[in-house]
């Protein structure tokens, strides 16, 4: 869009450079050329005037050229060197209603002045071409006012239209530079809860097998081995997981089978049943009409709860719920674990990224303490059924 109009300025520029040397050389033409009077009868017959006069006119002359020239890049100093030099013609025997070049010369910089000046470009270009028009007319013993006035309106009203007509272009790539900076904003934020989700699930699964290996390790060898097994699987599918996000973000179509699902589930089961606890899933309705994106955001909910448990309350009983009812997806994670490091409703990166989630889809969320122990985590995700066409193949779920 920028670089649109940067050639469409450039263009302009040029387009007002050309007029300016061709009103220039107009101008010459009808100084050094022997033409019969401008106006028949009443204007005085420019080849014969003094050369003094004549080099005074060429000065203003080129005054008027350049402001034609600069009208678009300097439109109010534009507007007032046309005005001055055709106010300062008006003190020579030719006056500037004569010739077609002041007029002309005068009326471009002033339209130019209103559609693409500043803030107070209007009000310059409607002093320069009063104030110069009328001097002129005192100088030539005129008061055609009216006259005046409705030049004035046929160039002021078409350049206050182009200068409306900018002003709505210029505030739409305003609000569209918005939109893109907040769609960036928007997309660095998914990335870091993807990101989180990924590397905070599997370095927390990790950081336990490892102190239970570490735990077991003289007593128990084989079940210190089957830990750091899990370590390495993990570490893989952490691994597998950043390189996909990867793909992503670099724009390569990612593979549909590949993404997060609420029907694969297992490897999160898993790490909690390895961390010692205990996990009951329970499925109700039919997964396979949950659009892939609220497929993949129940996913990592479901996984940041899961985190959670095996992290604040390890060795607990979770009971995972997982609902679709018409077009809402309701997810139910409760966890038995007691004790006083347990964590408060609505704290931690892990909650406000489920909270964030659950926002973009307008969902509601609650995270609190249950009264008679343990910790609840309660999601309900409304979405497009219509969008069910974009969801994953067939899988099977199990608890």
């Amino acid at each position: 869009m920028s670089a649109a109009l940067n050639v469409r300025a450039r263009w302009r520029e040029l387009t007002t450079t050309l007029a300016g040397v061709a009103l220039f050389a107009f101008g010459l033409a009808e100084l050094y050329v022997p033409l019969a009077g401008y106006v028949e009868g009443a204007g005085p017959d420019l080849a014969a005037l003094p050369d003094g006069w004549l080099a005074v006119l060429t000065v203003l002359l080129v005054g008027y050229g350049l402001a034609v020239a600069g009208c678009t890049a300097y439109p109010r100093a534009a507007a007032v060197l046309a005005g001055a030099c055709f106010a300062a013609q008006s003190f020579t025997p030719v006056l500037p209603e004569w010739p077609v070049v002041p007029l002309l010369a005068l009326l471009a910089a002033c339209f130019g002045c209103v559609a693409v000046g500043g803030r107070a470009a209007p009000a310059v270009a409607a002093l320069s071409y009063f104030v110069s028009l009328g001097i002129e007319n005192a100088m030539a013993g005129d008061s055609d006012w009216v006259f005046i006035l409705f030049v004035g309106l046929a160039v002021f009203g078409p350049g206050y239209a182009v200068r409306m007509r900018r002003a709505q272009a210029a505030r739409l790539v305003a609000l569209a530079a918005e939109r893109e900076a907040a769609a960036r904003t928007d997309e660095r934020l998914r990335v870091a809860r993807e990101l989180h989700d990924i590397v905070s699930h599997g370095v927390s699964v990790m950081v336990l097998q490892a102190g239970a290996a570490q735990a077991v390790l003289d007593g128990d060898p084989d079940q210190a081995r089957a830990s750091l097994d899990v370590v390495q699987d993990v570490g893989r599918e952490v691994v597998t997981e950043l390189r996909r996000l990867l793909v992503i973000l670099r724009g390569a179509e990612a593979v549909p089978e590949g993404l997060p699902s609420l029907r694969r589930i297992d490897p999160l089961t898993a790490g909690v049943r390895l961390a010692g606890g205990q996990v009951d899933v329970a499925v109700t309705g039919d997964l396979g009409t949950i659009p892939a994106a609220a497929d993949v955001s129940g996913y990592r909910i479901l996984q940041e709860a899961l985190t959670n448990a095996a992290r604040h309350a390890p060795g607990s009983t979770v009971r995972v719920s997982i609902e679709v009812a018409g077009d809402t997806l309701r997810l139910d994670v409760v966890d038995d674990g007691a004790g006083p490091a347990r964590r408060s409703a609505g704290t931690g990166h892990g909650l406000t990224g489920i909270r964030e989630r659950v926002e973009l889809f307008g969902g509601t969320f609650s995270a609190v303490p249950r009264a008679q122990g343990g910790f609840e985590v309660r999601v309900e995700l409304p979405f497009d059924a219509e969008a069910s066409a974009a969801v994953l193949p067939p899988a099977g779920i199990t608890g």
